[in-house]
């Protein structure tokens, strides 16, 4: 699906900030590479961008994506900046999921520039944090036509993991049920403390856009049946979300 480590970051870059953007009070579009033209006429691809208005002004958000196995050194922060100077009214945000030199952390703060580092999961938090109502179903959502099975944070409340299956060749996937009673016999066999959810469509497309960009394996769970059946989003989203 990738091309490398990098297109896989840009893309998981892209999802989460246009999750946080979408409670802004502007409709806006975050893409994945984006070309600009600079004040000095010079063309600049930018791995994630997104702008939006300000008292009549439009502000560029640039992200630069370092998928590196090292820590990101001071010149190639001082590079970023270089590629922010060109584009007026611009703002700077560099992800890299091993981190950054002292030096580099540094020259960004002095000039403005966020770092962000972390596993996927981390980044991933930052959407679930900001859009926990719309990603993660309550006790009051009935599935439509599927339940899940949860972590479980206490007081019925969950912690927005989606507890998950591993299948004989040692791959995990995510276990949808027809029946409540079934997943809730199947809740109460997981190690951990676990809850019930509903899905009901909107969360299932979130599950299908989620499983289709960052590889979450979906299986159905058949009525009264022992094995679930392997499923592509692309199936969920044709039979059930239509």
């Amino acid at each position: 699906m990738f091309k490398n480590k990098g297109d896989r970051l840009e893309s998981l870059v892209q999802y989460v900030y246009q999750v946080l953007s979408n409670s802004s009070n502007q409709k806006i579009e975050v893409i994945n590479k984006h070309d600009i033209i600079g004040k000095s006429g010079v063309k600049h691809n930018i791995d994630v961008y997104y702008q939006f208005k300000l008292n009549g002004i439009t502000h560029k958000v640039i992200f630069e994506c370092k998928n590196w196995k090292t820590k990101i050194s001071k010149e190639k922060v001082l590079a970023f900046k270089s590629i922010l100077d060109d584009i007026p009214n611009s703002a700077g945000i560099m992800i890299a999921p091993k981190g950054y030199q002292s030096g580099a952390k540094q020259f960004a703060e002095h000039h403005g520039i966020e770092l962000v580092s972390g596993s996927e999961k981390s980044l991933l938090a930052l959407a679930a944090g900001e859009k926990l109502n719309v990603i993660l179903p309550d006790e009051s959502v009935v599935g439509q036509p599927f339940y899940c099975i949860m972590e479980s944070g206490g007081d019925n409340q969950i912690t927005g993991t989606y507890m998950r299956n591993i299948s004989a060749n040692g791959e995990s996937f995510l276990r949808l049920f027809f029946s409540k009673v079934e997943a809730i016999e199947n809740s109460n066999l997981m190690y951990g403390k676990t809850v019930v959810r509903g899905l009901d469509k909107k969360h299932l497309a979130i599950l299908c856009d989620y499983s289709e960009n960052f590889e979450l394996q979906l299986a159905i769970q058949p009525f009264l049946q022992e094995q679930a059946l392997g499923v592509e989003a692309r199936m969920i989203r044709d039979y059930f979300l239509d």
